[in-house]
């Protein structure tokens, strides 16, 4: 199967980004959302039910809420076939994965991937075909029941600009509350803490205080859902965090010059590696 076809369920930012890279490298798209206006993703074809774009699809996209997708694969449960792949690109692996393998494990391949990509912006029109480009994907094969259905899943998203890292749904949830949902906390707290703390200073704030705080203007709801399941991850590092907020108390009370400058060196050292 040449899996070409490829059916998209959300077409917020992210789901509307895939359409638009989709499009761009030749793939066929189909698009379902009950919600998003799907107006400007021209050549795509919109889906009036579930139904009628499995028929259309070879591949998947579940690109809704994590709240969502439970009552999506039961709808789809049904009206896939063996040979079509379904795949989740939800921010958070171990809850949705349990709830999703049972259900459309023996019905299809299902294989969940993770885009580490996005936008403090939300909604369709917020969508880019090049969102992906650069980007690393996360792809979960350890669901999918041939290893052929994973790699074709891997072949999709690098076609789209990213490059792929195989893990599994446990080692995802772990690496992503890291670097992204920890973060997003971090952000959050600044904002507030400056707001409530020296409020008149906002109106000065440079570039350097709005790119450390960006990701603070994503959208509440859906964070919330994201923090809260993946809790025992983001608290850990919280935890471990203000051990260091207070290591770093410490070298400023004592003016020490020596350890400001290896824990400065170590933090330029280690996130210039990220440029490569």
């Amino acid at each position: 199967m040449e899996y070409r076809d490829i059916g998209i369920v959300g077409v917020g930012l992210i789901g509307g980004s895939i359409a638009l890279a989709a499009q761009e490298k030749g793939y066929k798209v189909s698009l379902y959302d009950p919600i998003e206006k799907l107006d400007r993703f021209q050549g795509a074809v919109p889906a009036h039910d579930l139904s009628s774009l499995v028929q259309r699809s070879e591949i998947i996209i579940l690109a809704a809420p994590l709240s969502a997708l439970a009552g999506i694969a039961s709808s789809l449960a049904p009206l896939v076939q063996p040979g079509q792949i379904v795949s989740d690109v939800a921010s958070l692996k171990m809850p949705v994965v349990e709830t999703l393998a049972p259900v459309l494990g023996q019905r299809c391949h299902y294989v969940p991937s993770h885009p580490m990509a996005g936008s403090e912006k939300s909604g369709s029109e917020s969508a880019r075909k090049d969102l992906f480009v650069g980007a690393v994907t996360i792809v979960c094969r350890e669901f999918a029941r041939e290893q052929s259905a994973a790699e074709r899943i891997a072949k999709f998203w690098e076609d789209l600009g990213t490059r792929v890292l195989f893990a599994s749904a446990n080692a995802h949830d772990e690496w992503v509350g890291a670097v992204s949902h920890f973060p997003h906390l971090l952000a959050a707290l600044l904002v507030q803490h400056i707001a409530e703390s020296s409020p008149e200073s906002l109106q000065v704030a440079g570039t350097g205080f709005k790119d450390i705080t960006r990701i603070a203007s994503g959208s509440p709801s859906l964070w919330i859902d994201i923090l809260v399941a993946n809790r025992g991850t983001v608290a850990k590092h919280l935890r471990q965090f203000s051990a260091e907020l207070e290591n770093a108390l410490g070298i400023l009370e004592g003016e020490d010059r020596k350890r400001l400058q290896a824990l400065l060196n170590d933090a330029k050292e280690n996130r210039d590696k990220l440029h490569s």
